[in-house]
């Protein structure tokens, strides 16, 4: 959610336009559930601005400031939106969560580090002389004038009570990321190494692989005596010899995944990045050189023993090794930066205004339908 926002704006204003039904239904302004779908319809006053009618504020007022740099609540909300947005899209959607007032809470908490986030950028941009180019500021210019877009930029600004400011700092904040990362030295060969890995592992799970429930605590200690046993055994040997023999243990015990026929699924093991293998794994093979042999490494999923390889062609993660190193300096900053958050801030009730911003939306939507299945006029 901390890049492409502005794909993202014009992304949401699709989905607008494509779910937008008929008139709201007269019924009184209630508070809402804790499920914001199952809401009583909420009567929008059209004549306020959506910033006002959601969250009672002034698109000008301060949320929160970073390092003395204000956030006005036009921008803070429109984040607020789109992170509530994107957990509806997703979790909702998916796999049934509704948003409740408590993970609305924990999504302002996110969006509060999103604002420091993007108001980091910038300043870190201007700090370490990587401004806008003229060719950037002219895309973004371009991209403004929302051709081929469902609406027109009025339209567009009053459907998320954006100024003019926020309009064309939401257009232009890709570039100062861009600009930064550019600016990033490249990553050295310890950075690759300890952000690409090669490893394979024989794994004695302890519980079951199913339905994720632990093993009683008889199988679970008779599992941990067999992964101790086949660890001594690879400890027992050296060279060539104890990773031949490796392999023949993995292939005849371990538990990762198998195929119809009983075939490991994984048998060369896995080239993967930091952050994608459970923290214990991850952990114990970039504490490893290539060839050796961890000891026994417990996780959530049983016991693992552990053998790290080479990575093929580690210069090819260059790119994605450097984007990741630039993310935690940026995290760095969001850390040590000064952020300060207003009363209005305090006093916001996240879903409450999610619930009313959306009544808004909706309603706007069915009042701009025919105005935007017309041709914009000229001039």
């Amino acid at each position: 959610m901390k890049k492409r926002m502005p794909a993202l704006l014009l992304a949401l204003t699709l989905a607008l336009a494509l779910t937008a039904c008929g008139p709201a239904q007269p019924q009184d302004s209630a508070a809402p559930s804790a499920d914001p779908s199952a809401s009583p319809a909420i009567v929008a006053d059209l004549s306020r601005s959506i910033v006002e009618f959601s969250a009672g504020l002034s698109p000008e007022d301060v949320m929160v400031t970073v390092n003395g740099e204000a956030v006005p609540a036009d921008l803070f909300l429109y984040w607020l939106f789109a992170n509530c947005s994107y957990f509806e899209s997703t979790y909702t959607a998916y796999y049934g969560i509704p948003l409740t007032a408590k993970n609305a809470a924990q999504l302002l908490e996110s969006t509060v580090s999103t604002a420091a986030h993007y108001t980091l950028l910038r300043q870190k941009a201007a700090e370490l002389g990587c401004p806008l180019t003229d060719e950037q500021q002219a895309e973004a210019e371009e991209s403004m004038k929302l051709e081929g877009a469902q609406l027109t930029y009025d339209q567009l600004k009053s459907l998320y009570g954006l100024s003019d400011a926020s309009m064309a700092y939401i257009a232009t904040i890709d570039y100062y990321y861009d600009n930064l990362l550019s600016a990033q030295p490249a990553p050295t060969e310890d950075d690759l190494n300890n952000y690409a890995y090669q490893a394979k592992h024989i794994l004695i799970a302890t519980i079951d692989l199913t339905t994720r429930e632990p093993l009683d605590d008889e199988t679970a200690a008779e599992k941990k005596a067999l992964a101790e046993d086949l660890l001594a055994q690879l400890q027992a040997v050296e060279g060539e010899e104890q990773l031949a023999l490796f392999d023949r243990l993995m292939n005849e015990y371990s538990e990762d995944g198998r195929d119809d026929d009983g075939n490991l699924a994984a048998p060369d093991g896995y080239t993967t990045t930091l952050g994608q293998m459970v923290p214990e794994f991850e952990q114990a093979a970039l504490a490893l050189r290539p060839g050796e042999i961890s000891g026994l490494v417990k996780s959530d999923y049983g016991y693992h023993i552990i053998l790290r390889g080479e990575v093929e062609d580690l210069s090819s993660y260059s790119d994605d090794c450097k984007t990741y190193l630039f993310g935690r300096q940026v995290d760095g900053w969001v850390d040590q930066s000064e952020c300060v958050r207003s009363d209005a801030l305090a006093e916001l009730d996240p879903l409450d205004f999610y619930t009313r911003y959306t009544a808004y939306q909706q309603a706007l939507m069915e009042q701009l339908a025919p105005e935007s299945a017309s041709p914009a006029p000229e001039g």
